[in-house]
């Protein structure tokens, strides 16, 4: 199945105006459908504060919030005619909180595209990206902030250690994987710990090269700071279009709390992750 449906989050943010940017050059490739998500938190009061709040007060902030959808949806159109994109652009806006709202809108799509982080005044409410990869069920693509979009090199990079989650992002990500000239599936040798044999059967490179693509066994010793920099040290040097992994081996509490892969490339990725979980 083809990738035609692309839905990206989009709030006005200079983090969300990246996200587009990459979405429109996935659209033109795949000549897909480009759909805005906004969802807006509305203002809420407990009820002895709401009580003092006249009608009036409430209509005008319900307004206001209108407004912004608007001016939002103006600014998302704007960035898709200024790119010079001529394919179908859709928008919706929605209302709740941000995660939930857009975990459950994105299951009808092929990709939600995210910007790495949220604008600071949206700390209270913000749109973040390791809560939607395991809310969603669809695979997701963060952009990193300050990414400068360029031509697409056709060349991929597969975080893999044989696990539930890399699997999962491999099958979500295999129609985007196999448009690419290169794939370089990268595994990490972590001290003390076993990595898939790349001269076992079954084996990951023969499955990549029974679709077609051109698929290269990289192992790694891991460095100093661990599996994630490693990961992301080879895609800095190498730069991919895009790095596939899967989210949290591990459980959420755990790398909140220790840390981990994950949350490392959240936080330090230069290159767009597609990740699933």
């Amino acid at each position: 199945m083809a990738i035609k449906n692309l839905a990206v989050a989009y709030n006005g943010s200079s983090n969300a105006d990246t996200a587009v940017a990459f979405a429109i050059q996935m659209c033109r490739k795949y000549d897909a459908t480009l759909t805005g998500l906004y969802v807006n938190a509305p203002v809420r009061f407990e009820g002895q504060v709401k009580r003092w709040i006249s009608d009036d007060t409430m209509s005008n902030l319900r307004h206001a919030e209108q407004q912004v959808g608007q001016s939002i949806e103006a600014r998302f159109r704007d960035q898709a005619a200024a790119a010079g994109f001529e394919g179908q652009v859709e928008w919706i806006g929605d209302e709740g909180p941000p995660n939930t709202v857009l975990a459950r809108l994105a299951r009808y799509y092929d990709l939600l595209l995210i910007g790495q982080f949220s604008e600071p005044a949206d700390r209270n409410r913000p749109v973040r990206a390791e809560d939607l990869v395991l809310m969603s069920g669809t695979p997701l693509i963060i952009v990193p902030n300050g990414y400068e979009v360029r031509p697409f090199g056709e060349y991929a990079v597969l975080a893999w250690d044989g696990s539930r989650p890399a699997a999962r992002a491999l099958s979500d990500a295999m129609q985007i994987l196999e448009t690419k000239k290169r794939l370089d599936v990268v595994t990490v040798a972590a001290r003390g710990k076993d990595t898939p044999d790349a001269s076992a059967r079954p084996n990951i490179v023969t499955h990549l090269r029974r679709h077609g693509i051109d698929a290269r066994q990289v192992t790694l010793a891991a460095n100093r700071e661990g599996i994630g920099p490693t990961i992301l040290d080879y895609c800095a040097r190498n730069g991919p279009d895009v790095l596939v992994m899967g989210a949290y081996s591990h459980t959420r509490l755990r790398e909140d709390l220790f840390g981990g892969v994950t949350q490392h490339v959240f936080r330090k990725m230069t290159v767009p992750v597609l990740m699933a979980h």
